[in-house]
């Protein structure tokens, strides 16, 4: 055995055993620490809340992303956005859907129960998404928040502990929302595809259509229910996406209804509107629809639209694709139907961007004859 050392090689040998020590760590074995190595860093505790400023102003403090498993939203709106960003973490729906539209949303909602909304006037079951274990709500608006919003909100969180955080879901804020769930959610580079997809699509269809003369817009009466004959004046939100996709609504000067609109129409208004290209909904809707109906009831023969085989089928799987609700499935309907009014201002392959929506929306990978399904008598080939 070797003698230990003395005097300045010891000190020596000891410097160097603290230096790489501090640097490297020690093996096991080799070598006790130094006495002076710098003590290693504290680990950093987990944050396991999170404060912030919703849209109404109000304060909230709730559990981390990290912590997040179980979220809920009073409105199918505020549904819309969850679903396609976080299905995951979705604790219920706020709707009852068939075998087809289940078909194309996100796998993970598949099973999920009905918990209710507070939209339309409807109850939110607030013992059922306290047993649910949701840990926090989502208001999402569909115009900019007020103090109703603000005060909903707070009466929900007081009455079953749970943190309500209100977000503005407007259709100018639908990017706003998405990074707001976003940071929320600890999901920040895919709020922020879904974002950047959203102002893009926005900005290509706005720049299309301005390339269009006024005197050269189509003129389109958008025929709601069973009858075909209720409608939405431009004042009305259900008719954003026509005057986005720069459609000549025929019922423009009507007063809308509120609430959920649908302004009843006669037929001698509609006969006299003449409209070039008619929307409707499909007779398979839950409310009914009068598409079948346009075309071959021989009372709407002599209008244009139907005349030139222009009454069009909207697609509603799994959700309107123009209005309700609305919420970012509108992205895919502006599409839609400013490529089916001025096909030369706004050039895109319907199928493709359909198929790109789905997938990144509604994570469900559609094949071609699938996607010319959903457009029904609209698809061009």
């Amino acid at each position: 055995m070797k003698k230990p050392m003395k005097g300045a090689a010891a000190f020596a040998v000891a410097g160097c055993l603290a230096l790489s020590t501090a640097l490297f760590g020690c093996a096991s074995g080799e070598s006790e620490p130094a006495s002076e190595a710098e003590p290693q860093a504290a680990a950093q505790p987990v944050a396991t809340e999170q404060t912030v400023t919703d849209d109404a102003g109000r304060t909230v403090t709730l559990p981390a992303a990290e912590q997040l498993e179980k979220i809920y939203y009073t409105s199918p709106a505020g549904q819309i956005f969850c679903f396609t960003l976080a299905p995951e973490l979705c604790a219920g729906t706020t709707m009852d859907f068939t075998e087809q539209e289940l078909a194309n949303l996100p796998a993970d909602i598949v099973d999920l129960p009905n918990l209710g909304t507070l939209a339309g006037g409807k109850d939110l079951n607030p013992e059922a998404i306290m047993a649910a274990g949701i840990q926090v709500v989502f208001s999402v608006t569909t115009v900019e928040p007020g103090e109703k919003d603000a005060t909903n909100a707070d009466d929900l969180q007081n009455q079953t502990g749970i943190p309500v955080v209100v977000i503005d879901g407007s259709f100018d804020k639908t990017a706003h929302c998405y990074e707001v769930l976003g940071r929320i959610l600890g999901k920040q580079d895919e709020a922020k595809k879904m974002a950047d997809y959203c102002t893009k699509v926005a900005a290509d269809v706005a720049a299309a259509v301005a390339t269009v003369p006024e005197d050269q817009r189509v003129s389109v009466y958008y025929a709601e229910g069973p009858e075909g004959l209720q409608t939405e004046p431009t004042s009305s939100s259900h008719a954003l996406v026509f005057r986005l996709a720069g459609a000549k609504n025929v019922a423009e000067d009507l007063e809308a209804e509120g609430g959920k609109g649908k302004t009843p129409v006669s037929l001698e208004q509609v006969l006299a509107w003449n409209p070039e290209v008619i929307i409707a909904w499909d007779a398979e809707r839950f409310e009914g629809g009068s598409d079948e109906l346009i075309r071959t009831d021989p009372n709407w023969s002599t209008v244009k639209a139907v005349q030139d085989g222009r009454v069009y089928t909207m697609c509603q799987t799994p959700f309107s694709w123009l209005d309700r609700p609305p919420a970012v499935n509108r992205f895919i309907g502006l599409q839609w139907l400013a490529n089916l009014l001025y096909p030369e201002a706004y050039d895109i392959d319907i199928v493709e961007e359909t198929k790109n929506f789905y997938s990144m929306f509604y994570h469900r990978d559609l094949t071609d004859g699938q996607v010319i399904e959903l457009l029904g008598n609209s698809y061009q080939g």
